[in-house]
């Protein structure tokens, strides 16, 4: 409560201030300390937790192809296959990353969700992870990738997924779950959404 009771007051002298008709460099600069004081109210309040990351990802290879599977005494299948090769680096500290995927909202490094002119359903998921200094450690029942401060872990993730003939799909990973502290219970999100390529079911 210090934080932001120091947040109320400062804003309250900026507010006595004002009404004293201070020069124009004066209200520049306390225009300035105003912009500042809206940041730090956000980071108070928990709404710039989201937009300050610790991971930064980049997509180093995406790839989608489709699958004909025929089968002589039933329908045939179509079956997408999408690989993402993910590279990402730890900001400033160490971070713990779970090394499984899956399309529910359980606590799972990776949340992904198919999108496309028709239904789909997933039919296989997998996930690997290397990197320089990587290391792997186990919590509990969950795998976690160890990525040293400053370093790259390289996840490798395939997915395939079942779906309907002359339909368009790609897959969606909105949401990486990592912690900095791997007793912590809380997860860290970063939630910028990373598509696949889109492939069309032939």
């Amino acid at each position: 409560m210090g934080a932001w009771t120091d947040f109320q007051e400062v804003r309250g002298c900026i507010i006595n201030v004002m009404k004293k008709s201070p020069s124009k460099l004066e209200t520049q600069a306390l225009k300035e300390l105003e912009a500042r004081l809206d940041k730090l109210k956000a980071e108070l309040s928990g709404k710039g937790a989201d937009q300050t990351h610790n991971i930064e990802v980049e997509v180093e290879k995406s790839q989608a192809r489709f699958k004909h599977i025929r089968k002589p005494d039933d329908e045939d299948i179509a079956q997408g296959e999408f690989f993402l090769l993910l590279n990402i680096t730890a900001i400033g500290v160490p971070v713990y990353i779970p090394i499984s995927i899956a399309s529910g909202k359980k606590p799972v490094g990776f949340i992904y969700h198919i999108e496309g002119t028709g239904e789909g359903m997933i039919d296989t998921t997998d996930i690997t992870c290397r990197g320089e200094g990587v290391t792997k450690i186990t919590l509990g029942t969950l795998l976690y990738a160890k990525i040293p401060a400053g370093k790259t872990a390289n996840f490798r993730i395939s997915v395939h997924i079942i779906g309907g003939f002359s339909k368009e799909y790609k897959i969606v990973i909105n949401r990486i779950n990592y912690k900095l502290d791997p007793q912590d219970a809380r997860y860290k999100r970063y939630e910028e959404p990373i598509n696949s390529e889109s492939v069309k079911f032939l």
